[in-house]
């Protein structure tokens, strides 16, 4: 079973923070993927706050933001991502199709056991 993690709270200026604004609830994990875009080789970055619609993860590798990411999870087909949002070394990525919450649970319950 999954604990999502789900956070509002007003910053200083009184506008809702960034947590507030999706769209879906968000699972904490952290799992080492590979991620490549067309035009590079594989890669490994940490995969965290999985949803249904996106996830967050952390790359050393500067990517293109015009460009899709391919995420490669363990036991399932790759997925394809848009890059939304970068802050410094974290990309926030959506989903090109949303996941089936069954399937965001089998990926969740995949990566823990790593």
């Amino acid at each position: 079973m999954m604990t999502p993690h789900t956070h509002v709270e007003p910053d200083q200026s009184g506008i809702l923070t960034a947590d507030s604004r999706r769209a879906n609830d968000r699972v904490d994990v952290s799992a080492e993927i590979f991620v490549r875009q067309s035009d590079t080789q594989l890669f490994r970055t940490t995969l965290s706050d999985l949803s249904v619609s996106g996830f967050k993860m952390l790359s050393c590798t500067s990517l293109d933001t015009d460009k899709l990411v391919f995420i490669t999870l363990p036991g399932l087909q790759t997925l394809a991502a848009h890059i939304r949002w970068v802050r410094y070394q974290d990309y926030g990525c959506e989903f090109t199709a949303t996941l089936h919450p069954a399937v965001l649970d089998h990926i969740v319950s995949v990566l823990r056991k790593f």
